[in-house]
């Protein structure tokens, strides 16, 4: 719980999905779900999950330790990034790399492993770009 006793992160604003072919993901997703598109760039593909809420492709990465298998990943929306950072890490979470993103991406965002080692993102977004996340 924060100090205000409320929970450090809330329910999950975005699902990210870690698969080997990022196209073929894009087609089911895309065509054959039905689901919308709303942004895509090297190595990611972001659909509009309603609501704020963003579902994303990302093409596997063995160099990438966020993408470094085929996974679902969820992420959660923080209004202070560095602060929830400090504090995931004080906790004893295990942070992946550095906050990345920026005014350029519309968001912050950056990267921890759970208890088991599955990954999980925290973002927080800049003037309420709701497609706005990693990629």
């Amino acid at each position: 719980m924060s100090e205000a006793g409320e929970p450090l992160l809330g329910w999950p604003s975005w699902i990210g999905v870690v698969l080997e072919d990022l196209e073929a993901g894009r087609r089911f997703y895309g065509d054959v779900l039905g689901m919308a598109e709303v942004d895509a760039g090297e190595g990611w593909v972001q659909f509009d999950g309603g609501g704020g809420k963003t579902f994303e492709l990302l093409a596997l990465d063995p160099a990438t330790p966020a993408y470094d298998g085929r996974r679902y990943q969820v992420g959660f929306t923080v209004s202070d990034i560095e602060g929830a950072r400090e504090e995931l890490i004080r906790r004893g979470v295990e942070p992946i790399g550095e906050i990345e993103g920026g005014p350029e991406a519309g968001s912050y965002w950056c990267y921890f492993r759970d208890h088991e080692g599955n990954v999980f993102e925290i973002t927080q977004r800049l003037g309420g770009e709701p497609g706005a996340s990693s990629g």
